[in-house]
């Protein structure tokens, strides 16, 4: 395995005591929070499966972003266990002053973390322990990890993990070699090469599909269909398949996006992109409404190859949020969602650390705007108050000044300064 033994013996280890601590602290039920991407779909599955096999049943809430009124209301209570599949690594501090050593909880994540400081908050997230969560580990590896961990049969859904994986470019590395190993001997994934690129088939349930199109679609289902039970439809395909009523969801809900989408360029190749500073933004307004807040960095990813874009500035895309989350409640306020992402040249300039990473940015700007944000070094996402997105775009330029050429050791030096 192309892996560090020793940074991995590690990062086991703590996961054998968070299960350790799990098996003292049962109660009948658990919360199950998690993304609404493929990865955070993947990974649910698994530990939904996992938990059922010892006895505890789930309440699933799916989060697009770890709003922190949700984290508030539900560790408010004491003697509860919270699960946290990819989302939340980046906020164990903020989790930790709330939590207050009142509920176990565990993260099972791969975004860029920070430790967490409650004893019964586990933060395991591989780039804890020396991993790339942009390259070495998926949320669902992560998971399906701890799943085998807490009992070998587990290793069932090793092929679930392989999906969760896709987000990844290029070929499956690192940890992430872990479950697709598993998955191959169990005959439930092929491997094929097409010269130096490997695809990876897999058997869902009677069904055989690329990994990759499983993820998008999954990824439909959960972002585009998140008002319209889409995370749950897609929890379920994941463990018991994809049905003709599933793949029917699928096509009405990409059919709709790609309309908007379409509409949206159109208009912004009329209009153009505003610049200020670094930074090249649009707002979405209402295009997006009734859609899962993450279609906005969907479309962004896609922007970001336009041969119009302006390739040395970031690109910032707004949208309006719905209040509703569900299986939770209304949030109290008015928000909205941005997304950064950059065009190949400055992507490339953040790789050779030339340019400061866009998480280093929007973690910062949002915070001081009374928001949040996460995510990796070349696209990241955030909320912020209905009205502030013009402070926003000078409180990133900022960031980008005074961190200008510090590349990713201004990420570690942001981390250590915040932990």
């Amino acid at each position: 395995m192309s892996y560090d033994k020793e940074k991995f013996d590690r990062f086991m280890e703590d996961i054998k005591k968070a299960i350790e601590s799990l098996r003292e602290n049962l109660t009948q039920e658990a919360f199950l929070i998690y993304h609404d991407d493929a990865d955070g779909i993947t990974s649910a599955a698994i530990l939904k499966e996992s938990l059922k096999n010892i006895g505890l049943g789930v309440r699933m809430i799916c989060l697009e972003k770890l709003y922190p009124q949700v984290v508030q209301d539900l560790h408010a209570k004491g003697g509860r266990i919270f699960f946290y599949v990819d989302i939340a690594a980046a906020h164990a501090e903020f989790l930790s002053k709330i939590n207050k050593s009142r509920n176990l909880t565990i993260i099972l994540d791969h975004h860029d973390a920070v430790p967490s400081k409650d004893p019964l908050i586990y933060n395991l997230d591989p780039e804890l322990y020396g991993f790339s969560g942009e390259r070495d580990a998926s949320g669902a590896t992560t998971t399906y990890l701890f799943a085998k961990c807490l009992d070998q049969s587990n290793a069932k859904l090793a092929h679930l993990a392989v999906i969760g994986s896709a987000e990844i470019p290029g070929n499956l590395s690192g940890l992430n070699k872990i479950p697709l190993s598993d998955a191959i001997k169990q005959g439930k994934v092929v491997v094929s090469k097409r010269g130096e690129k490997e695809l990876y088939s897999v058997r869902l349930n009677g069904g055989t599909f690329s990994h990759t199109d499983l993820s998008k679609k999954l990824t439909i289902l959960g972002s585009v269909g998140y008002y319209k039970g889409g995370p749950e439809i897609a929890v379920r395909a994941c463990l018991h398949g994809i049905t003709p009523e599933t793949l029917d969801k699928i096509k009405e809900l990409e059919s709709k996006r790609k309309q908007v989408n379409k509409r949206l360029l159109s208009k912004l190749r009329i209009k153009g992109l505003k610049e200020i500073g670094h930074i090249q933004y649009f707002h979405a307004e209402d295009e997006f409404k009734g859609m899962g807040v993450k279609v906005i960095g969907t479309f962004c990813s896609y922007l970001s190859y336009q041969k119009w874009i302006k390739q040395d500035k970031y690109l910032v895309g707004f949208m309006n949020m719905q209040p509703q989350i569900p299986g939770y409640g209304e949030l109290r306020g008015n928000f909205v969602k941005v997304s950064v992402r950059v065009p190949q040249l400055l992507k490339q300039k953040i790789e050779r650390n030339e340019a400061v990473p866009v998480n280093v940015i929007l973690i910062e700007a949002c915070k001081k705007l009374s928001g949040f944000a996460d995510g990796h070094t070349v696209a990241a996402s955030g909320v912020v108050p209905k009205g502030t997105e013009l402070k926003l775009i000078n409180e990133m330029n900022k960031e980008i000044t005074k961190r200008k050429n510090t590349g990713r050791k201004g990420t570690l030096d942001f981390f250590l300064k915040t932990t």
